[in-house]
């Protein structure tokens, strides 16, 4: 597996299509408090994902907690250290590629919040001040600039192979260009 730096994101799993950059990451870690003081376990999604797993809910990607879609989420899985997603930003949505991409681009923008309802009955006040989640219904993953849980960060796919391309692109041209200047 080939791995990619660029602007200090780890890029693996490198994937590419026309109309669609691809995203993964953790949206939630587990068993540590966020900067909310929320605590979330594996546990506290069972019921979303009983309703996830029968396609009765389907959670929305979008920008900074706003009703703005920028894609879809294509996986949710349980990680040993929290709630792991794939999803595809759409290109053909102008703010994906006007704004979305070059903010990514520049490392500006690399980070996951999670958005959903959580019953006060199932909510535990640690000593600490901190909360535990006993149950949490994801309805939406937001890419976000300043995240609850600042290790919620995704990697870009499609964006790396695009970029690769263009290089490789670039260096064939050159390659030909001095063959016609050996000849």
């Amino acid at each position: 597996m080939n791995t990619i730096y660029i602007n200090g994101l780890n890029i693996e799993n490198v994937t590419n299509s026309d109309s669609s950059v691809t995203i993964e990451g953790y949206a939630a870690h587990f068993e540590k408090a966020n900067l909310n003081r929320e605590i979330v376990t594996a546990d506290s999604f069972n019921d979303f994902f009983e309703l996830w797993n029968n396609g009765k809910l389907r959670p929305r990607l979008n920008y900074e907690h706003t009703e703005q879609l920028l894609g879809g989420i294509d996986d949710l899985s349980v990680k040993e250290n929290g709630l792991y997603m794939v999803a595809h930003l759409n290109k053909n949505v102008k703010i994906v590629s006007d704004t979305i991409l070059p903010l990514i681009e520049s490392g500006d923008l690399n980070s996951f919040s999670t958005e959903g309802y959580i019953d006060w009955n199932d909510i535990v006040e640690n000593e600490d001040g901190s909360y535990f989640v006993k149950s949490f219904m994801l309805t939406g993953v937001s890419i976000v600039s300043c995240p609850a849980d600042p290790d919620a960060k995704f990697s870009l796919n499609s964006f790396i192979n695009e970029y690769m391309e263009s290089k490789r692109q670039k260096l064939e041209e050159i390659k030909n260009n001095l063959k016609w200047y050996q000849l």
